[in-house]
């Protein structure tokens, strides 16, 4: 029965991290169908934003279910606990997806101001960065790591803010509808951002089993980062390289190749 529970445990984690790489492509193609024109891009992107609202639902669901059946504690409950908070934000993150590929469909074959789009493009590498930051964390369960998610979101907002100044040395001759819908837009990237940065603030709490936010670990060397962690349920330990695989998927994630045995996955004595 334990055993079954673990499993599930680690599939559950296994799907979160997989969610979240699709989200991430689906993001990189709905940008690109933005600053391209590409319709028929936006059009796909749509789609599969519809199906990963599913796969979140049915992640949230698969979750409760455990704890309802399962009665989890300590490191397992952490990890359930996790997998709910972290799926809300993918489910935001999805739809601002879509929306960005809304934006694209309208835009497309309209004389968009070019500066704008630049902007965008820009944008959308810095909420990149912070998104393969967070996976990044997840999947090796890094503090320090996971610390660094909002000094790499400030240039997010900076550059948000960016796109108000430019729109307003636009003149009477721009497409001011499609303007404001590209700077729409970059409100999503930067909430998608933020979403992460949300995410990694959670991250904290599963890693050393207590309330702490990212602001507070700042300051905190490598030594005393690595005195928080808290001992980890065997839903944690097995099968990383999984996920390892699934995050390698994204194109600015460097995660090192393992071999395919995770700690603690012989003897599945990891949990709490």
């Amino acid at each position: 029965m334990r055993e079954t529970f673990n499993r599930q445990l680690t599939e559950l984690r296994q799907e979160l991290v997989s969610v979240y790489a699709t989200i991430d492509l689906a993001l990189h193609d709905a940008v690109d169908a933005l600053v391209e024109g590409d319709k028929a891009k936006a059009k796909n992107v749509k789609a599969l934003t519809r199906a990963l609202d599913e796969r979140c639902a049915e992640l949230e669901d698969k979750a409760f279910l455990l704890i309802a059946t399962q009665q989890p504690v300590a490191g397992d409950l952490r990890l359930i606990k996790f997998v709910i908070f972290a799926n809300f934000n993918l489910a935001r993150m999805s739809n601002h997806v879509r929306n960005i590929a809304k934006t694209a469909k309208r835009c497309s074959g309209k004389d968009v101001p070019g500066q704008l789009l630049d902007l965008l493009a820009s944008e959308g590498h810095l909420v990149y960065r912070v998104l393969s930051g967070c996976v990044t964390a997840i999947v090796e369960e890094d503090l320090r790591q996971a610390v660094s998610l909002p000094t790499l979101d400030e240039p997010v907002d900076d550059l948000y803010r960016q796109f108000f100044r430019t729109l307003a040395t636009l003149g009477p001759d721009d497409d001011m509808d499609a303007a404001s819908r590209v700077v729409m837009a970059s409100r999503m990237l930067e909430r998608i951002s933020d979403n992460a940065v949300e995410v990694g603030e959670r991250l904290v709490t599963l890693l050393t089993g207590k309330r702490r936010s990212l602001d507070d670990l700042a300051d905190l060397d490598d030594e005393d980062l690595e005195g928080l962690l808290a001992t980890r349920g065997a839903g944690q330990l097995a099968g990383r390289f999984v996920d390892e695989s699934l995050a390698r998927q994204i194109p600015e994630v460097t995660i090192e190749k393992t071999d395919g045995v995770s700690e603690g996955e012989d003897d599945g004595n990891g949990a709490e």
